[in-house]
């Protein structure tokens, strides 16, 4: 069952990949990219509703990166940045690794890309349980995914990153598996499914939300297994969709 489990995710991973590189090469053709500006616009919504006044001083988000045909939230981290937040990016150290994190310090057409995958990242700076501590903790988290399945299963794209980051058995838990008791996190913390931690270093709930297109929701055959990172909702070009 396992390996079936892998075979499928696998034929997932490669059609969408097709598909994704199909949609960014008919939009390098054309003067318009409507899908990249309308997830981006519904990602500021989601700014938006968090703060109306957009005063974003003091407040901070986890975003990516975009590679080539990736939902692409750069005008939404440029404008954050310009309403006087902070924003904070993933950085690859090596495979089998958690993440790290660095902060934005300028546009992201400033960002140079690095690494063997090519994307673009500031110099790392902190750890995952340095960035949800509560001084820089982010308010508001966006995870990129190949797209989502029954009870928010997320498909990335194989590296498990994500999973060794903020899964149920990652660095710093954020959700923990539908059915199951929260697990505790490496220095004990509990994760609660809002992103909130119990370790006292947050006081506030980060608001987390995968990305993908609309056509990449509703997966089938996606399994979770105990450390996979689950997401209860998602951003895409039609709006803000809840994953049941």
């Amino acid at each position: 069952m396992r390996v079936d489990a892998e075979s499928s995710k696998a034929q997932l991973r490669k059609r969408i990949r097709s598909e994704r590189a199909a949609r960014a090469a008919a939009e390098a053709e054309s003067s318009g990219a409507e899908y990249v500006s309308s997830i981006a616009e519904s990602a500021w919504q989601v700014v938006k509703s968090l703060r109306p006044d957009l005063d974003l001083t003091g407040c901070s988000m986890l975003a990516y990166a975009a590679l080539a045909g990736e939902p692409d939230l750069d005008p939404t981290i440029d404008r954050f940045l310009a309403h006087g937040g902070t924003v904070y990016l993933p950085v690859v150290t090596s495979v089998g690794h958690a993440l790290m994190f660095g902060a934005v310090t300028g546009s992201m057409s400033t960002l140079e890309p690095r690494g063997k995958w090519g994307i673009r990242e500031p110099s790392p700076s902190l750890t995952a349980s340095a960035l949800l501590a509560a001084e820089v903790a982010p308010d508001l988290i966006f995870v990129p995914a190949l797209g989502f399945g029954p009870g928010g299963a997320r498909l990335g794209n194989g590296g498990g990153f994500y999973d060794r980051t903020f899964g149920p058995q990652g660095e710093v838990p954020l959700v923990g598996a539908v059915g199951e008791e929260p697990l505790a996190g490496p220095q004990g913390e509990v994760p609660l499914t809002d992103g909130t931690r119990t370790d006292g270093e947050r006081t506030e709930p980060a608001s987390v939300y995968g990305v993908c297109f609309s056509s990449e929701l509703n997966l089938p055959g996606l399994t979770i297994e105990p450390w996979d990172l689950q997401i209860s909702q998602a951003v895409t070009d039609h709006g803000v969709h809840t994953l049941d």
